[in-house]
């Protein structure tokens, strides 16, 4: 039956066509973006899948740049350390020499001083940002280094790293020491401990009870007249204590306190305790009291003291290398790891969203037949309407 009110014909092409150019439309949007997935209406777990991993390949990328500037800093470090060694070579040489017999110990002296400022200018001047790991500065710190994501969330991976000083802490270390037993006999060297304990007497500075004590720059003699004892103590330039005590013994050998009756001036013999105790020192170019920074030799004895300290410090900043070595080759790693992570990021995301162009351009070249085929198709199903009129001719 034909009706001039109902089409159905055109009605169905009319539909045909709508569907045809909504599918037309989608793959031209996905020709112009090259997102199959370009928002949650086109796939919702898809698109929340890709907008996660997006968002994780960031702070990966974030966590790589970071690890960039900690890499920089320990290259840094690493390029002072090398000075370092370099300079700790020479020194070695200088008090190899000076302890020849005929060394000019002036003209070494002079040239320790010069390479001791070497040391200290390239400790100095490891500095990067801000940060400066040879110099005591930071205690430790805690290299960004990745991203471990999970699904609420995820943590931020980091590299720890302990500093050690070259030079630069004043204060830390476990001190050191040493004692030793002799005794004094010899008529001299009595008279001038006598003399020094009746010296002593007429301070009146009182430490403890029966005790008095005098101060002469960075010497210190305590005297204990309950004990007959008297107690040098000095202090190096380096820190090194030397305390040294005389206790008067009679004439058996035993001390005077004991028997009683002798005093400090007449004693028969003194028994010496020598305690030597050098002062700990986090700063590895300071070794045994011995200061590369500041050396100055007298003689060849001197000159291999400071020369076996030197040999230490050049132990201990190699062994402060070889961390900053393998601290490197980690982030090294977690920069590698990084970038390939980002990749498979890009590709999970690209295989889930991304068009396939290939597929998306055969589709458009038959969506647009489609479409020319289904507005012939309306046009014919409008042209039957049009026929009724010829019933009435």
């Amino acid at each position: 039956m034909n009706s001039v009110l109902n089409n159905p014909g055109a009605l169905s092409a009319l539909q045909a066509l709508q569907m045809t150019q909504q599918s037309l439309n989608t793959v031209q949007n996905e020709v112009s973006t090259g997102l199959s997935v370009a928002t949650a209406a086109d796939n919702s777990s898809y698109w929340s899948i890709a907008a996660q991993l997006n968002s994780d390949s960031g702070v990966v990328q974030a966590s790589n740049d970071a690890l960039s500037q900690g890499q920089s800093l320990l290259a840094t470090a690493s390029s002072a350390i090398n000075s370092v060694i370099t300079t700790i070579n020479s020194i070695t040489t200088a008090l190899t020499q000076a302890t020849e017999p005929g060394a000019q110990i002036a003209n070494i002296n002079t040239s320790l001083a010069s390479l001791g400022k070497q040391l200290t200018d390239a400790v100095n001047a490891a500095s990067f940002n801000g940060l400066n790991v040879l110099n005591g500065s930071v205690a430790s710190l805690n290299f960004v280094a990745g991203f471990n994501a999970s699904a609420t969330g995820g943590t931020i991976n980091t590299i720890s790293f302990t500093t050690q000083a070259l030079y630069g802490l004043t204060t830390g270390g476990t001190s050191t020491s040493s004692t030793s037993q002799s005794t004094v006999t010899d008529a001299a060297t009595m008279a001038q401990l006598q003399t020094q304990f009746a010296a002593d007497t007429a301070d009146t500075t009182a430490v403890t009870a029966g005790t008095t004590t005098a101060t002469y720059g960075n010497a210190a003699i305590y005297e204990d007249t309950a004990n007959q004892a008297l107690t040098v103590q000095s202090m190096a330039l380096d820190g090194t204590v030397t305390t040294t005590t005389y206790t008067a013994l009679d004439a058996n050998g035993n001390s005077i306190a004991q028997g009683g009756t002798p005093t400090f001036a007449t004693a028969a013999s003194y028994a010496v305790t020598t305690t030597v105790t050098t002062p700990g020192s986090q700063n590895l170019l300071v070794q045994n009291g011995q200061d590369l920074t500041n050396l100055n030799v007298t003689g060849a004895s001197s000159a291999q003291t400071a020369l076996n300290a030197a040999d230490q410090a050049l132990s201990a900043v190699t062994n402060y290398a070889a961390l900053i070595g393998a601290t490197q080759d980690r982030m090294t790693t977690a920069n590698t790891f990084n970038t390939a992570l980002m990749t498979n990021y890009s590709e999970g995301v690209s295989g889930m969203v991304d068009a396939d162009m290939n597929t998306a351009s055969t589709q458009l070249q038959a969506l647009q037949t489609q479409e020319q085929l289904g507005i012939q198709s309306l046009s014919i199903a409008n042209q039957n309407a049009q026929l009724i009129l010829k019933l009435f001719q």
